[in-house]
């Protein structure tokens, strides 16, 4: 009877990672060329589960490191203050970052818009989710528009004094 049990719980055991095996497959399909970077975070913001799909930058070996390990000091620290915001537990928070990659493509700079959750159990604050999705296209086409906008105001300003 115990026998029959164990067996019984240990094929529900195997089902359960069978499905979150493919739920894992299913997310990393849907944002395979979404721009997108999604991860999970301890109360000491070390990776514990990392999907990004970004050509050139980290993926799976970042489990069990933080941003430190990743990002330029000054950029570490920005984004580690944000994600202390979120641990804070009382809100998200949604900010764009700026990003310098190391690596393959060293010194390559990204936007993102990011927002980071607080993750809950019960009313106690466990780690942070954060979706980062990038807006680098849009970011320089804006800082373009910008910089054409300050010359045709120069230009203006010349000719009303001319």
């Amino acid at each position: 009877m115990i026998d029959c049990c164990v067996r019984g719980l240990e094929a529900r055991g195997k089902n359960i990672r069978k499905k979150r095996k493919a739920s894992r497959r299913i997310l990393a399909g849907a944002v395979q060329n979404a721009g997108v970077a999604v991860s999970k975070q301890d109360l000491n913001l070390s990776d514990n589960h990392f999907v990004n799909n970004h050509a050139g930058m980290a993926g799976k070996e970042r489990i069990g490191k933080t941003d430190d390990d990743w990002h330029p000091a000054s950029e570490a620290k920005k984004l580690t203050a944000i994600k202390r915001r979120a641990l804070d537990g009382k809100s998200g928070v949604r900010e764009m970052f700026k990003s310098t990659l190391s690596g393959d493509n060293l010194g390559e700079v990204y936007y993102n818009d990011i927002r980071v959750e607080p993750i809950k159990e019960k009313t106690r604050v466990v780690g942070i989710y954060t979706v980062a999705i990038d807006i680098t296209e849009f970011q320089k086409a804006l800082m373009k528009l910008e910089e054409l906008n300050g010359r045709l105001l120069e230009h203006m300003e010349t000719q009303l004094d001319g």
